[in-house]
Order: structure tokens, then C-alpha cells, then sequence
């Protein structure tokens, strides 16, 4: 793949956040229907402005040749910068790099604050005392996650407002013998839909038993756009995954993006495609500690913690974090990074050491790389995974209709 930067990308980028339309805090997502309302009526030239990367190993006339999405609705996103900005950097695009980097720059110059001035007291403890009394977004930020690390911000940020949990199966009221169900999963993942996420395990969970016990389904496709999120309940998911592909065929399709819990996933299903131009992979879990103790200092806030238990405090952000406690919290990651290693071991039929010491190493790889790699099964479009299913299905014949009403069925898309 020889990536190369977009000018025209990035010339309209600067038009777009100089008139001021850009989201600071949104966390970055696209799906295929936004993908094509930015492209419109074929109209490749204008498609071209919202993508900061051109792959010219690719014809130019197709969504392949163009990577890095910066915007959509007219708006660019600081959060999809930064994620461009993390890809290009592990790809050795140095032109895409320092273009995103720039733009993060000429966004962050323009944000509405007081910098200008020399900041008041009273400024100081009102800042301080916001983000110290936001003890959710703390204790977010302090979790562990299977999460490409520059996403974590755009969640946890002090502004930032909480997204509306969505079905993750598209409604459609028809049916069809040997249907093929499709599931997504985008966005940020988090176990339950009131932590901010874009994708919740329970909701997830939910509607893959449901297709999983519906005989009209013949297999299942799980369309993957995400960067991954919170470790919890993905374990649980995968588990689950795992005992019941074998019942009917279960697809995983990174178009574009599964990386970290989405690849965990993802790697579970009985195969597991990704779109030319996706990546996957970050197969790692992290932990952050925030020590705000020295910004309260300069604010003249002075925290006193009082706690019953001789590890209850262990690793709160009032005081700096102690060797006993960062070697416990290094502990739980190591803990979850080997569940996650085992199960990709297990889903993709190599040794742990395999995982360990390949796939990346917590990097996401291109489709091609990852392939060679064994992490996914082949480099397909979403039609041509579709057809094969589809094909799959017919070899099998038709399966049995599902009796009972449309509506216990209203979050399920199905297509024949």
C-alpha cells in the first residue's frame, strides 16, 4: 500500500475548521451510510475532500483509494485527526502525519478559552473543582480498556456529552428463508449503554441470541467499525461467541476499523473478513492513572481521603500513584491482556506466543499485513462477503421460517 497525502484533503480541512464547523469532543465514527452521503452521486472529487490519505495502489474511483476520514456533515472532527494521526504514524506516512497533526493545531489555536489572559483564581478552582467533582469521568478514565488509546480523550473529555444508545440490529419486518442477520458494532464499546459508548455488550448480546434462536436466520454478519472500549463483559462476549458458532455460521467484517475489544470480538466469530482498505488489530489492554493532586494544589484545594480497608484508596487521584499500587494495577492489566491473547489463540487456532510476539504487538495492522499474519481469513468487500454467504447458505438449502409476530423480531435486519 503506498500511502500518500491528500492535499485537496487537507486544504478543504483548513476552509472547514477556519469557518468553524469542527467537533472537538464527539468520538470519531462513520458508518457506510454517512460513507455515502459524502460521496453523493458518484462524485468522487468532492468524496476526496473529507479524506486525508490516498492509497495510489488503488483505482481512483473507488472507496479503497481514499483513507482517513476527517470529517462528515460539513463538519471536521478532532478526534478522527487524532486517530489519523496515530494510523499514519504506524505506517510511516510522514506526509499524513504532520498534515494531521497541523490541522489538530489550527483547531486546538482557534478553541474558545482564555488563554489569551492570565487565568483567574476563581477560573482556576471553578476548572479544578468541575473535573474534580466528575467523578464518572474519572473513574472511566482509570479502567481498563481494550481501546486505541488516542479515542480514550474524545469519551472522557470533561465536555464531552454522552451518545444515544443505539440498536445494534436494523429494524426490517420481512423475512426470508436463510436470511442472513446483520449485527453492528461501532463506535466505542462499553458493558452497558449508560457508559458513553456508542455499542453496548448487553445490547449486543441480546441481539446476536436473538438471531442466533431465530431458525429463519441462517447466518449471522457482524459489520465492525470501531476502535474498541471498555474490557468489561467483552470476555463474556467472546466466550459466548465462540461456544455457539458452531450452530450456524457467524461472519465478523471490519469495514473499516476493529481494533482492540472490537477485534477480541471480532477474532471469535467462525471467520472473520476485513475491507481493503480496513485495518485491525491493537490486540493489547492499557490503564491510566490521573494524579490531579498538583493541579488541585494550585487551585487551594486540599483533598483529605478517608477510607475503611487498607487497599480501598489504592490508586485515587488525589495523590500521586505508589510502586505498591502500580505494580496491582500492572497486575490486572497483565490479567486481562492474557485473556485477551487466549482467546484470540483459541478463535484463530495458534499458540499464545504467537499472539504475543506477532499480530502486531498492539499495532493495528492493514488488511494485507493481517493477513498474512493469520489475524483474519481474507480481504473482501461487503457485497463479496455477502455473496459468499449467501452462496454458503444456498449450498446448505433453505432453512425453516420463524413463527410468531414482526414485532418480537423489531431489531432484527435480515436479508435474504
Amino acid at each position: 500500500m503506498a500511502l500518500q497525502l491528500n492535499p485537496k484533503a487537507k486544504a478543504h480541512a483548513r476552509q472547514v475548521i477556519s469557518a468553524g464547523r469542527v467537533d472537538r469532543d464527539t468520538p470519531w465514527s462513520i458508518d457506510a451510510d454517512e460513507e455515502n452521503a459524502l460521496l453523493g452521486d458518484d462524485d468522487w472529487a468532492q468524496y476526496g475532500l473529507w479524506f486525508l490519505g490516498l492509497d495510489e495502489s488503488e483505482n481512483s474511483d473507488t472507496k479503497a483509494h481514499y483513507r482517513y476520514p476527517v470529517g462528515k456533515a460539513d463538519k471536521v472532527y478532532r478526534s478522527a485527526l487524532i486517530a489519523i494521526r496515530q494510523r499514519a504514524g504506524q505506517q510511516d506516512a510522514a506526509g499524513i502525519f504532520e498534515a494531521a497533526g497541523e490541522l489538530i493545531g489550527l483547531i486546538d489555536a482557534d478553541a474558545p478559552d482564555h488563554d489569551a489572559a492570565a487565568p483567574t483564581e476563581s477560573a482556576d478552582k471553578a476548572g479544578a473543582g468541575s473535573l474534580a467533582l466528575d467523578t464518572r469521568r474519572l473513574e472511566m478514565a482509570a479502567s481498563p480498556w481494550a481501546l486505541m488509546p488516542e479515542c480514550l480523550a474524545a469519551v472522557v473529555h470533561p465536555f464531552a456529552v454522552s451518545t444515544q444508545a443505539r440498536p445494534v440490529m436494523r429494524r426490517d419486518p420481512t423475512s426470508s428463508k436463510g436470511a442472513i442477520a446483520v449485527l453492528s458494532l461501532s463506535g466505542v464499546i462499553t458493558q452497558h449503554p449508560d457508559w458513553m459508548g456508542d455499542t453496548s455488550i448487553d445490547g449486543f448480546m441480546a441481539d446476536f441470541m436473538m438471531a442466533m434462536k431465530d431458525p429463519a436466520v441462517g447466518a449471522i454478519l457482524i459489520s465492525i467499525d470501531s476502535p474498541g472500549g471498555s474490557v468489561y463483559g467483552v470476555q463474556e462476549v467472546s466466550e459466548m461467541m465462540l461456544s455457539l458458532r458452531e450452530q450456524k455460521p457467524v461472519v465478523a467484517f471490519a469495514n473499516s476499523l476493529a481494533a482492540s475489544a472490537a477485534y477480541w470480538i471480532g477474532c471469535s466469530a467462525s471467520r472473520f473478513y476485513c475491507t481493503p482498505g480496513g485495518e485491525v488489530g491493537s490486540i493489547g489492554v492499557w490503564q491510566a492513572h490521573m494524579d490531579i493532586s498538583g493541579m488541585l494544589d494550585n487551585a487551594g484545594i486540599q483533598t483529605t481521603v478517608i477510607s475503611a480497608g487498607k487497599y480501598k484508596t489504592e490508586g485515587n487521584p488525589y495523590q500521586p500513584l505508589d510502586v505498591d499500587a502500580q505494580a496491582f494495577m500492572q497486575s490486572r492489566v497483565d490479567d486481562y491482556y492474557a485473556a485477551f491473547v487466549a482467546a484470540v489463540a483459541s478463535a484463530r487456532g495458534v499458540a499464545p506466543d504467537v499472539v504475543r510476539s506477532g499480530m502486531g504487538q498492539g499495532r493495528v495492522l492493514g488488511a494485507a499485513d493481517a493477513l498474512k499474519q493469520n489475524m483474519i481469513d481474507g480481504v473482501m468487500t461487503l457485497p463479496q462477503v455477502l455473496q459468499d454467504m449467501a452462496r454458503q447458505l444456498s449450498a446448505k438449502g433453505p432453512q425453516p421460517s420463524r413463527k410468531g409476530s414482526a414485532s418480537s423480531r423489531s431489531r432484527l435486519a435480515v436479508l435474504a
